[in-house]
């Protein structure tokens, strides 16, 4: 029971008495277990109803080492929901007069001296700021690639253009997530505004607010609030919580990124972000801060992203499209009811969730590190599910609590009896074995003994760097032991194979394809941050795309980067810089 205790510090903290003690009692117990079978390190948890907050509460440990337990301020990296907040700006800029969000941006940005150049098609003169912000320009999603490097902000805006040798879709006919374009977005803000994104996200919306929060391209703010960071966390194949380290705050991040992830709040912050959003621009119940249609414009729908249904068990929310760093879905309780929301995922070691329901005036906002990300799209379902049922009926459903139940018993943490104790001892080498960044079993087997290495005198022909625009440099070399390597920006460092049984040796081509290319399977060795479960997965391998040579002695001219960590890239090419 003690130990129990260690793992589930914190609990719910009222601050409004609408909510009978022993629903909240309940949820508490549901919530615990939820973090209990998930693995959680640490969980924060935050709703808003009608202007005020219901409560705020903390699960598990913002620190392990420290056990410094989870409060209403622990900051985590909330990823992907920092769009919004740049939707929010631009929004603000139209009713402000000093952007259109729906008028042509070349016509705008040439009034400022700048120039707008994303395609050589006439679509270049039509494309507005509601298809950035919306995904809808037909870009390819890069899925974390983009974050490689140190170029500035308005370098990326200028590398748009170059994307266009990359696989794209017809203009406003698809939907692509891409983190990109709320970079491009954010920067013709700037530039029409006359101030930075980060200026004005602190003047015009932490400052107003009260909020704490930050972003991680304040490095001052990081370096003062670093304590009240969680640590990031990840999840190995050993059930275990591994601190990768707070260097990796900075070491991962390119600043010029911050519009499309780079925020950083705590559940305090977000309850008030809720409530302005949830009230229509009203701050503090008292003073507008924004007029009602600029928080409306950010939920209309855009895109047509209309292929997902969330299901639960007998409970289901199918998302209708994608508005300004929004998804619009049902609710799950009433269909004829709204919900918005976001995830945000920050290099797997900090994932968080926004809900709001603007009938039942309510939000729910929730972070966390660690735990099995295998379990996340579950893990969301339960919480909702749990605190609608709790706000919107004012008590747990027996059904629902049943079916939660259910789940919860059928996750890893809770058919396992020590499996809380796990989350608080290191990995040792008693355990696992790294060999070239990839697991060892306990057995001596590897995962990877049955992808052959590429041999040098076939491997010779490749060598060499190769450059994207925009992502960077790309360059597939040896290593000191003559291992064949790819190095993405002098950084991320992968091992090298080839699938020999699908497609043949290397420089031959694929097996039942008219294609003149081989796949290269890269594993990286030095990221940190990603978890054990996806780093040695089969399936979760970058895959390198590579023309068959013309002649033995002819060089490669291009490399594609064809899928990276489970998604589908389509093709982001990289051309040989020129010798």
């Amino acid at each position: 029971m003690l130990l129990f205790c260690l793992i589930l510090l914190g609990g719910i903290s009222r601050t409004s008495t609408s909510i009978p003690a022993d629903v909240l009692a309940a949820l508490d117990s549901q919530i615990s277990k939820v973090v209990r079978c998930h693995g959680l390190a640490g969980l924060s948890l935050t709703v808003v109803k009608d202007g005020e907050t219901l409560f705020h509460s903390g699960y598990g440990h913002a620190d392990l080492a420290s056990r410094a337990p989870v409060t209403p301020d622990t900051l985590y990296a909330i990823g992907s929901v920092s769009k919004q907040f740049a939707s929010f700006l631009l929004e603000y800029y139209q009713e402000q007069g000093l952007l259109d969000l729906v008028q042509p941006i070349a016509p705008q940005l040439a009034k400022m001296n700048h120039e707008f150049k994303l395609t050589d098609g006439e679509e270049n003169e039509e494309i507005n700021v509601q298809d950035l912000l919306s995904h809808r320009t037909g870009l390819p999603n890069y899925m974390g690639l983009e974050f490689l490097g140190n170029n500035t902000r308005e370098q990326l805006f200028q590398d748009l253009f170059y994307s266009k040798q990359d696989t794209r879709q017809p203009y406003r006919e698809s939907w692509h997530y891409n983190n990109w374009l709320y970079v491009a977005a954010a920067r013709i803000g700037e530039i029409m505004s006359g101030r930075t994104f980060e200026e004005d996200l602190q003047s015009l919306v932490f400052s107003k607010l009260g909020m704490g929060a930050g972003t991680l391209s304040d490095r001052a703010y990081l370096g003062r609030n670093l304590h009240r960071l969680a640590k990031p966390y990840v999840f190995d194949q050993s059930e275990v919580n591994r601190n990768v380290g707070d260097n990796m705050w900075v070491r991962t991040w390119n600043p010029s990124m911050t519009p499309a992830g780079g925020l950083l709040a705590s559940g305090r912050d977000m309850a008030k972000w809720m409530n302005l959003l949830l009230s229509g621009g009203v701050l503090n119940s008292r003073q507008r801060l924004v007029q009602s249609q600029t928080i409306n414009n950010m939920f209309r729908k855009l895109s047509d992203y209309d292929n997902w249904t969330q299901t639960f068990k007998n409970w289901s929310s199918k998302c209708v499209g994608y508005g300004e760093g929004w998804f619009l879905f049902t609710c799950p309780l009433d269909h004829n009811n709204a919900e918005y929301s976001h995830t945000g995922n920050f290099y797997s070691v900090h994932y968080s969730k926004i809900n709001l329901y603007p009938e039942q005036k309510l939000g729910i906002f929730y972070a966390f590190s660690g735990g099995n990300s295998t379990l996340n799209r579950r893990l969301f379902s339960v919480i909702d599910l749990l605190i609608l049922d709790m706000v919107l009926n004012g008590h747990l459903n027996p059904r629902i609590s049943r079916e939660v139940n259910d789940e919860l018993e059928s996750w890893p943490g809770c058919q396992t009896n020590d499996f809380p104790s796990n989350l608080l001892r290191s990995k040792g080498p008693s355990q696992q074995q790294s060999l070239g960044g990839h697991v060892t079993d306990q057995d001596g087997s590897n995962h990877l003994r049955s992808r052959p290495k590429i041999r040098p005198r076939l491997f010779a022909r490749y060598l060499g760097v190769f450059r994207h625009p925009f992502l960077g440099t790309a360059e597939l070399r040896y290593d000191d032991e003559q291992n064949p390597r790819l190095v993405l920006n002098d950084e991320w460092t992968s091992r090298v194979y080839v699938d020999s049984k699908k497609y043949g040796k290397l420089g031959r081509r694929r097996s039942g394809d008219d294609t003149d290319s081989i796949v290269l399977h890269c594993f990286f060795d030095n990221i940190p941050w990603l978890p054990d479960h996806s780093r040695d997965d089969y399936n979760n391998e970058m895959e390198v795309e590579i023309e068959r040579l013309v002649s033995p002695n002819s060089k490669l001219q291009k490399l594609i980067i064809s899928k990276w960590l489970k998604y589908s890239l389509k093709a982001v090419i990289f051309t040989r810089v020129k010798d």
